[in-house]
Order: structure tokens, then C-alpha cells, then sequence
């Protein structure tokens, strides 16, 4: 098949999981043997390194990448909010970017054109009317429903109120845009049933984010004194979690243990603002798979956010523990105290984290069990080959 991927970043560095989840698809279609293009937007604030992505990803995919700016100013901010329309997403637009997808779809023939996302929406009408093939749209979150739970979180009621302008202008705009694609490919149930909420007749098909298991080689943890959490702090519900834990959770485990030692990794984290005791702080990791095998417990303590969290299913593979919050593990095919612990409450951090030094918790075989539900659910080979006989089966059908 000749697929062409749109998306609003490039995915490089593998630092977060939208980038990953995007990256580690396009490779597998590209090792299925599929002629893969890509063309994506660069915000200018992501320091992206062009040299180093343009060689990455060039070995699976023809790849364009337009440099954009998506800073937030405050004055288009507010004549969006008085004329009702979503500036989360015409931050994406383009017309450079537009003209170059025009050229691209004019001058070749793509069976699949797959959006990674709602914020390439703006672009659908231009491809719709240069491409006579398969128009899917991979959506990694809910959007709307991410910026809703921020709302529910803020105490400060003006914000909470601007927060849900945002999630209802954002809830129209995916609404809007549902049925101008020929399927949505969510990567959770859950999501799919939100997106069927919004147009019931779409063609839906889940695919999980996948992983490599090549790369996430298992080497299990035999203490549970590390705990860790990675993630780009750029991400509003990184964000949230990381201070709530450091805030709420991290003081009560400190109290009940010595050993116990907290990492916290990502981009856009400022160092100077963690407090020093017994919280390592990197800004930048050259090597996820090295960061994570010398750690013992993934923590993702997420109170807002949608998808699924590839860091979890990343997490598991390497044969780390993973503790994670309710909302945090959703889309997980998982049974809590078998494949992952839940804990919604500081002290059920806590307690977790007294139950594994006595051994009444036994996170051994949690570990294993996670490993095997990775192996069994979640190859991102297998979930590629998948999608794409979908694919294949909407042409024909």
C-alpha cells in the first residue's frame, strides 16, 4: 500500500508517548514492506533536532517537515473565545504547510492518507479534495475530554471557566470533524465509544498503542525502592501529576522509608522549581530505555488526560512496576494487583509502597504478568499488520 501520514509533530526524539506511538507505526508499515510518506509540522518552541529527525525517520518514510509557530498569544487567544472557534487547534494551520500537502496529493496516488490526530483537522477539506483514497484518522486522545478534566481540577474558578470554553469548543471541533474522514482509528475502546457519542455511524477500529519489544528488552527490578516517572513536562496533564505527587504523595512515602529515592525526567522541566530532597530531576534523557531499566516503580499519577499512556505499557515490557492513578491506566487491557497496582489516594501510594517492602504485596509476579500481557497484547508489528487489513478491507468493501 502507498500511505501517506500527516501530523502536527515530528516524532523525534522518542521523549513522549504521542511521538513514540506515531514513530513506532510509521516504522512498522515501513517494515511490512508499505511505501510510507510523512509530512509534519515543527513548532518552533519544541527545539526539535531537524539534522538528527531527517535521518531517523528518512530510513522508513519520503518525510517533509514545515517549521511552524504554535506559542499561545493571548490576543488571537480571545478573539477565538468571542467568535467560538478552537485556538488549541488553529495554532496548527498552515497555508505553506497546506499548499505543500496540495502538491504532494496532486502529483501522486496514496491508497491511505492517515491523520494522526485533531489538531491536522484543518487540512482535511484540502486533502479531501486532491485524494480519492482511504481518509483515516489515528486519534490519540480525546481531546476534549483532557481539557474537560483540567477544568474539573482547577480551583481557580475564572481559569476552571476558561478551561471549559476550551474543552467545549474543542468537543464541537472533533464533532465537526468525525465525518469527514471514512474511519476513526481510536487507541482505546473507551475512546472510541466517546467518539461514537459524537457521529454513531463512523467507521471505528481500536489500535492500541504498540510496542517494540526489541528495544524494551525485559530486565525486571528485584527492589521497589526507585520510583520514577518520564514524561514531557510541555504536557499540561504531565504537569499536573507530577506536582500533585510531589506535593501530596511524595513527602508521606519519604516519611515511611529512607531508601526510598524519586526520579523525575522530561522535557520542559525546570529543575529550580523541585524541591532537592531525594528527587533526582533530569530535563533531558539521551536514552529512555537506559533511564528506565535502572529504575524500579513507574509511577503515572495522572488526574486529567485521555488515550493510553504508552509510558505504562513501555514500563511494563522492561519489567518495572507500574502504580498508576485510575485515569492513568485507562484504555489498558489490565486487572489491578495482577498486571499493575491503582492507587487514586497519596495514602494508597503510600500504603502500596509499605506492602512491597514487607512483601505483602508481591510485585515479582506483577512484573511477569505485566511482560506477558505486553507480549501477548500489545507487539506493535502485529497491531500495524492489523489496522492495515482494515484498511485494506474498507477499499475493497
Amino acid at each position: 500500500m502507498k500511505i501517506l501520514q500527516v501530523s502536527n509533530r515530528v516524532p523525534w526524539p522518542l521523549n513522549e508517548g504521542g511521538t513514540i506511538g506515531i514513530y513506532a507505526f510509521t516504522r512498522a508499515f515501513s517494515a511490512l514492506g508499505h511505501d510510507v510518506s510523512f509530512y509534519c509540522l515543527d513548532g518552533y518552541k519544541h527545539n526539535t533536532p531537524i539534522k538528527e529527525a531527517t535521518e531517523e525517520l528518512s530510513k522508513y518514510s519520503k518525510l517533509l517537515i514545515h517549521p511552524i509557530d504554535t506559542d499561545v498569544k493571548w490576543d488571537e487567544a480571545l478573539i477565538h473565545i468571542l467568535k467560538n472557534k478552537s485556538y488549541n487547534v488553529s495554532r496548527f494551520y498552515n497555508t505553506v504547510f497546506e499548499q505543500e500537502l496540495i502538491s504532494l496529493l496532486s502529483q501522486n496516488t496514496f491508497d491511505v492518507v492517515q491523520l494522526e490526530g485533531t489538531f491536522v483537522g484543518p487540512y482535511i477539506n484540502s486533502i479531501r479534495k486532491h485524494h480519492a483514497g482511504l481518509l483515516a484518522m489515528r486519534m490519540h486522545n480525546v481531546e476534549y475530554e483532557i481539557w474537560e478534566r483540567l477544568a474539573a481540577n482547577e480551583s481557580n474558578p475564572l481559569k476552571s471557566k476558561y478551561l471549559n470554553i476550551l474543552a467545549r469548543q474543542l468537543k464541537e471541533y472533533e464533532a465537526s470533524i468525525i465525518p469527514k474522514v471514512d474511519c476513526i482509528i481510536p487507541v482505546t475502546d473507551d475512546d472510541g465509544q466517546k467518539f461514537r457519542t459524537l457521529h454513531p455511524t463512523r467507521n471505528y477500529f481500536t489500535v492500541p498503542a504498540g510496542i517494540d519489544l526489541d528495544r524494551w528488552s525485559y530486565s525486571p527490578s528485584s527492589t521497589f525502592t526507585k520510583w520514577y516517572h518520564i514524561g514531557s513536562m510541555e504536557w499540561h496533564a504531565n504537569r499536573e501529576a507530577v506536582e500533585w505527587f510531589i506535593e501530596d504523595i511524595h513527602p508521606l512515602i519519604l516519611a515511611e522509608n529512607a531508601e526510598y529515592q524519586l526520579s523525575i525526567a522530561g522535557k520542559g522541566i525546570d529543575k529550580s522549581s523541585f524541591p532537592s530532597t531525594k528527587i533526582d530531576v533530569k530535563s533531558f534523557v539521551p536514552d529512555a530505555t537506559m533511564y528506565v531499566k535502572q529504575q524500579d516503580v513507574c509511577i503515572v499519577p495522572l488526574k486529567s488526560g485521555s488515550g493510553i499512556r504508552l509510558k505504562i505499557l513501555e514500563a511494563m515490557a522492561a519489567g518495572k512496576l507500574v502504580i498508576s492513578t485510575t485515569v492513568g491506566a485507562q484504555g489498558i487491557e489490565y486487572e489491578n494487583g495482577k498486571h499493575l497496582l491503582i492507587a487514586d489516594k497519596p495514602e494508597e501510594f503510600r500504603d502500596i509502597y509499605t506492602k512491597l517492602k514487607s512483601k505483602e504485596i508481591d510485585g515479582q509476579t506483577i512484573i511477569q504478568e505485566a511482560r506477558k500481557l505486553i507480549e501477548d497484547k500489545y507487539s506493535t508489528t502485529a497491531l500495524a499488520e492489523g489496522q492495515l487489513k482494515y484498511y485494506r478491507d474498507l477499499i475493497s468493501s
